[in-house]
């Protein structure tokens, strides 16, 4: 009995494609509650069309299953790798199938009853939401620290203790390179929760973490963290959506690095640092170098820029900082 055929048996509505481009133009047409896909194809293979739903805001939380012929464990662990939910390896049968689909379509219902936060603190996302009296008793009993600029919170290699909260000032993460470049990788403000990353996955920090400008960071221990979302699915699933939504930041601030000019990358910076004060005509203070770590630039290229900026009037700089002038303008070239 075909795939389809016991789908149909089992109560589903069933869209059918042969290859792998007419599957991904049907997804996009229907928008369907799940997606079982057949690694290995002509032309555009599963692999590709994960990728592509991936990217389109309408289907990249769509449950997404591989199926193969004689798979083994290095094929399923690659299909997981991808981005795929799950793996069913042929032959199976009707039980092992419609048990599949039936928990992935549960967690798929069980995740439409949340709605996409509309602000990138954790608190708001968490505000008036069940989580919320459990994350902020946590936040009340943790111990809180005063924080200066250029103060380490935490270093590339070390192993976590704790989860950090930005309870007022400005957090940078960074990497650096083998010649001692620096490239920020986030910048983080009030309300924002850092470090839990390499608590979830139980490794070491692959950053570090370092005071912007001076911070009150609050500290909650691991295993106070992880208690909380092994009891609590929501709150579970509020991380995994801040989560997703960094990853999807990062990307964006990488393509930003590799293919846009130096004047687009430069108006970008500006304007993803103004957005952190009140208003975004406010001065801000950022040294030069934090500057060019967030575009990944030479500081040299930096100052040209801002001072051609200056010269046309989208700036100005002053003892106070750096003054956007016209956010307008410095949008349009981003």
């Amino acid at each position: 009995m075909s795939t389809a055929s016991m789908l149909k048996l089992g109560g589903y509505d069933v869209y059918e494609a042969t290859e792998g481009k007419t599957g991904l133009e049907l997804a996009l047409q229907e928008i369907p509650d799940l997606i079982l896909c057949e690694m290995d194809m002509d032309g555009l293979d599963g692999a590709g069309v994960l990728h592509v739903l991936g990217k389109n805001p309408e289907t990249a939380s769509i449950p997404f299953i591989f199926q193969g012929d004689g798979s083994t464990p290095e094929d399923i662990r690659n299909g997981m790798n991808l981005g795929a939910d799950d793996y069913l390896s042929k032959p199976f049968n009707s039980t092992d199938l419609l048990s599949v689909i039936e928990i992935r379509m549960r967690k798929r219902e069980a995740l439409n009853g949340y709605s996409e936060p509309d602000n990138e603190t954790l608190e708001e996302v968490f505000k008036e939401n069940k989580p919320i009296r459990e994350i902020q008793t946590l936040m009340d009993g943790r111990i809180h620290r005063v924080m200066k600029r250029k103060e380490v919170i935490y270093a590339e290699g070390q192993v976590p203790a704790d989860i950090f909260y930005v309870q007022s000032g400005m957090v940078k993460t960074y990497k650096i390179n083998k010649d001692g470049k620096e490239l920020i990788t986030g910048l983080y403000r009030e309300g924002s929760f850092i470090g839990y990353l390499p608590v979830l996955r139980m490794s070491t920090y692959t950053e570090n973490a370092e005071v912007l400008s001076d911070a009150e960071i609050g500290f909650i221990s691991k295993q106070d963290f992880l208690k909380l979302l092994y009891k609590n699915n929501e709150a579970a699933t509020r991380f995994i959506q801040l989560l997703t939504r960094q990853i999807a930041e990062t990307e964006n601030r990488m393509l930003t690095i590799a293919y846009d000019s130096v004047r687009q990358k430069v108006a970008q910076a500006l304007l993803t640092v103004g957005k952190y004060n009140e208003e975004i005509t406010k001065p801000f203070r950022i040294a030069r170098r934090d500057l060019s770590g967030l575009i990944g630039t030479a500081t040299e290229s930096l100052n040209r820029t801002l001072a051609d900026f200056k010269d046309e009037g989208l700036i100005n700089i002053n003892p106070e900082g750096i003054q956007i002038l016209n956010p307008v303008k410095l949008e349009r070239m981003r």
